[in-house]
Order: C-alpha cells, then structure tokens, then sequence
C-alpha cells in the first residue's frame, strides 16, 4: 500500500460522507496505491451510519471511533492504524479534486522523502464572502507567502491539505494531544519534523475545495483558540515567542488597531447606504469599484456577513452599538487605571529626584 488517506472528523455526516465518494470513486490514482482512514472524534450524529454506508462493499475504507480527545488524537489514532507508507491528510469539510490522491503520489515518487503541501481553494458552490477574501489572503490558508515551492516553511503544514512518509510523524513522537482543538497542532508537528531534517514543498495541483463557508461569529471564535493555543506552542518552543505574537498580543497597540478597523468600518457602512438609495442602478456602480470580478462578487455580500441580512435591521445597529460601547467603557476602565498608576508612579519618582538634587525645597528663613 504507496498511502494512506486519514480524516479526523466529528459531527459532520454530510460533508464527510460527500468527500468520502470523492476519495473512493472519483480520484484518477489506481485504486490499489491507497486506502482511507476515517478517525471519529466521538461524533454524536450519523458519521457511523454514513461511512459504512459509503465504504460498505469497498476495503479501502477503515473506520475508527475513539472518545473525543480532539484532532491532534484522532490523527495520531488515524497513523497508528495507517498501512501506507506515506500518509495524505485531509478534513471532513474538504472536497478533493480528482487529481487529489495522483499529484501527492507523484511528488513524492519525484522528490523522494519530503514533506507535501497541497492546495486549499473555497468550493465554488459556496458564495464568496469579504471574510472568505480575507481568511485566503493568509490569515488562515497563507500560500501567497509561499515564495519558495521546493523549500516552504512548516508554518504552511496545513493538515487540511498535506502529506508525508509516515515515518517522519513516527519518529517525532506525533501529534502532540495537548493541543485539544484544531489550533496549532498541525504546525508544532511540522516544526519538530523540520528539526529533524523534513523538507517540506508545495504542489498547487494536489488541490482540495473547503466546503464550509466561516462566519464572522466562528471565525473569531476560532481564533480566540488559536491564541490560546499559540501560548501552549511558546511553553513547549519558547524560541518561537516573536513568530507566535506573544508579545505583540501584550501591547495596548493590538487593541488600538481594533478601534482604528471598526472606524473605518462605520465609514464604510456610511458608503454602502449612501449608494444603497437606488439599488438596480447602484448595484452596478458598487461591482465598479473592484476590477477584481471575485472581490466584486465578495463586495454584494459584506453587509449580510456583519448582520445576518442584506439590509441590517434597526434592532441589529442597535445591538452593535451597545456592544461597541461596552468595549469602549472596558477598554478606558482598563487604560485610565492604568494610566494613573503609571502617572502616579513618575510623579513619585520626578520628586525624588529632585529633592535628591536638592530642587524644590524651600529655603530655611534667615
């Protein structure tokens, strides 16, 4: 067996049961170099009944079920039952393209014992969204950084989309189960892989489609663990504290810049309405701002994104501006008591100083 397919997955029936017909039918690669291993993460919904519905009269499909322990276990579950010699991964809302399986075979049969990052793109049947933009443009998917194919860095060792020989992952210990969530835990891998020699490249043809549109709700939630996550990532590298933003996390700078973004989101909104007053005619006037058809497209549906519909309600400014306040309200309780202790503290000093200089005190009377 040349690979082994692995998907950690949990509670997502339907999309795992759609890339799992992709995986056994679809793909251009012989049948025989692979297999498939689905990792359930205790899921609560119809993966069982979905999987062995999929794999019933085909061999290739395993399926393995553990209590949830997160997907750094379920990979390391999926390895430890692996019988390629190279494991592909993948996640249970990724559609692969039906070069997916052959163009990871064949880098690996070219380049020898390397490491192999694909492809992620947005599946064309999911709507673009400004979020979408902004998530592919490296917030979370960073191949634009990618300057270098033949030698990328273990920062873009995304398990969405990568393989590798199995006993690279073997001989670094594995998945580090600390990490619970899928937050880091793919690149702390790579990282100590890259330790140990891995060289790691990029082919844009082992491409897969992410068929799960984010919202502005989950991705900031998703991101809140990955900041928890980075700080478990220091303790165990405490060399990588600059790369992972511990210290700028730390700087009231951080929090300015958030003010400075809702700024200049308000101002936006105040354009959008103004152009929003005849909509046939306008409609075609916003597409013309963007010579990119994409970011046009992404453009009609901003609005939507940040309330929930195309024309916010009443009700939902209302709701955003009372968050907004309560922000601002924490954030100057924070900065004023902070700022007078700091002032405090250099007025206390300043004086002794200058007593010390002998400035400042009155003069004794004649």
């Amino acid at each position: 067996m040349k690979l082994t397919v692995i998907i950690p997955t949990y509670n997502r029936s339907v999309l795992i049961g759609h890339a799992l017909r992709k995986l056994l039918h679809e793909q251009t690669a012989p049948a025989e170099d692979y297999e498939i291993v689905v990792a359930d993460d205790g899921s609560t919904d119809e993966t069982p009944q979905v999987v062995a519905g999929v794999g019933a009269s085909d061999s290739r499909l395993r399926y393995y079920r553990q209590a949830n322990k997160g997907p750094a276990a379920a990979r390391n579950l999926g390895v430890s039952e692996a019988r390629g010699r190279i494991v592909l991964f993948t996640g249970d809302d990724c559609i692969p393209d039906r070069r997916f399986v052959a163009e990871h075979l064949r880098a690996h049969e070219r380049s020898g014992d390397i490491g192999v990052v694909g492809h992620v793109a947005w599946h064309p049947d999911l709507e673009m969204t400004p979020l979408m933009l902004f998530l592919e443009q490296g917030t979370q998917f960073g191949f634009s950084y990618i300057k270098d194919p033949e030698d990328v860095t273990f920062w873009s060792f995304y398990t969405a989309n990568c393989s590798v020989p199995r006993h690279w992952i073997e001989e670094a210990g594995g998945f580090d189960e600390d990490f619970r969530h899928a937050a880091y835990e793919d690149i702390e891998l790579a990282y100590r892989m890259c330790q140990r020699g891995l060289r790691i490249v990029y082919r844009r043809d082992a491409l897969t489609y992410h068929h799960h549109a984010p919202t502005l709700e989950g991705h900031l939630a998703r991101t809140r663990l990955c900041g928890q996550a980075s700080v478990l990532f220091w303790r165990k590298h405490p060399e990588l504290r600059e790369r992972l933003g511990i210290t700028e996390a730390a700087r009231a700078s951080t929090v300015i810049t958030f003010f400075e973004g809702i700024t200049r989101y308000a101002h936006a909104l105040g354009v959008r309405d103004a152009l929003k007053d005849e909509q046939a005619a306008h409609d075609g006037e916003l597409e013309g701002l963007w010579r990119d058809v994409k970011q046009a497209e992404a453009g009609r549906a901003w609005i939507r994104e940040a309330f929930g519909s195309p024309d916010p309600e009443k009700g939902d400014l209302i709701r955003m501006r009372r968050e907004m306040h309560l922000m601002k309200r924490n954030w100057e309780a924070v900065t004023s008591r902070r700022f007078y202790r700091w002032s405090e503290w250099l007025a206390k000093t300043g004086w002794r100083i200058l007593h010390g200089l002998g400035i400042g005190r009155r003069s004794e009377p004649f």
